[in-house]
């Protein structure tokens, strides 16, 4: 096998492992394969001759019983696996406005959702949104809701002309001599 000229060694891997897996090893007193399955692997020499029980056997009519066997033998029941339920977000039912998502195939450094749109009404499985001044259904499995910050109003009497904001509204007041 090691010298056949027309054969891979690709080809006589299987054949050689399993020699390695069915060969007898003494300090573990049997074969891997049986420590793996627990019984003897059946060899490739064995079906050629088969054990006694197999020769009382009725040759002729096994083709019969196996058309038998396969005729009782029926298909599994299938398992429908879309039925999952979708993530609601808990405030959903509560929020004013909604971002919907875009089911389509974007572009670039396009946004997943649009929005922000008022939620007109609520259905247990759709809203009713008003898009551009339009009443729009849309299921409840495409919305997220939208958080809202509240602008901070500062009373007339803090407003302090040395203290400026920041874009994210913090207030800072700069040392003299950083002004021009």
């Amino acid at each position: 096998m090691c010298h056949a000229p027309a054969s891979q060694w690709t080809e006589a891997l299987p054949l050689v492992l399993l020699g390695m897996r069915s060969a007898w090893k003494g300090d573990l007193q049997g074969s891997s394969a049986e420590l793996v399955y627990g019984e003897p692997l059946r060899l490739p020499g064995q079906f050629l001759c088969p054990d006694d029980d197999y020769l009382t056997a009725d040759v002729t009519q096994y083709a019969t019983r196996l058309r038998a066997y396969m005729a009782k033998l029926s298909p599994r029941q299938t398992s429908w696996h879309g039925a999952s339920s979708f993530y609601v977000p808990r405030d959903l039912h509560t929020t004013s406005h909604v971002f919907v998502r875009q089911d389509r195939v974007r572009g670039a450094l396009e946004p997943p959702y649009a929005g922000p749109y008022k939620v007109v009404s609520r259905q247990p499985k759709y809203f009713t949104l008003e898009v551009n001044n339009k009443s729009v259904t849309v299921s409840i499995d495409r919305l997220k809701p939208v958080y809202i910050a509240r602008e901070a109003q500062v009373p007339a009497e803090q407003v302090d002309d040395d203290v400026k904001r920041t874009s994210s509204g913090r207030r800072v007041r700069f040392p003299d001599y950083y002004r021009p």
